[in-house]
């Protein structure tokens, strides 16, 4: 019988250790091994952003769906969010690497603030690149 995916969520200070701490949730909540160097990298990416961009100095969320092959982890401020399209005029590299690594990703604007959210799916062959909830 298989798994069941496991859900987590974990309310995170806006401070630039929530990276870590963030990384290390994710191990603790079950992640695969095989797939833990992508996701800690493209999750402490995004967790930074957060902290540094969101301009809002409340609480950042963490919302990780993980499974054998698969994981989906969104980060959530109380942020104005971006263009996702600014990946290719920023200075830094942290959304190419997102835009490189991961098998879907987006940013979702709604009531609760900005979600950025990224897939790592080894489940299937070929990578999606599309990007939003589509």
């Amino acid at each position: 019988m298989a798994a069941r995916p496991r859900s987590l969520t974990v309310a995170l200070p806006p401070v630039p250790e929530s990276a870590r701490r963030a990384r290390r949730a994710l191990v603790q909540g079950g992640l695969d091994p095989d797939l833990d160097h992508t996701v800690n990298l493209l999750t402490s990416e995004i967790v930074t952003n957060s902290v540094r961009h969101c301009r809002v100095p409340k609480e950042i969320r963490l919302e990780a769906v993980l499974d054998d092959g698969f994981a989906r982890v969104a980060v959530i401020d109380q942020g104005p969010g971006f263009d996702p399209d600014v990946r290719h005029h920023a200075n830094g590299f942290g959304l190419r690497l997102v835009d490189k690594l991961a098998s879907r990703w987006g940013v979702d604007h709604d009531d609760d603030g900005t979600r950025v959210w990224f897939e790592v799916d080894r489940r299937r062959r070929r990578f999606d690149r599309r990007r939003g909830g589509r």
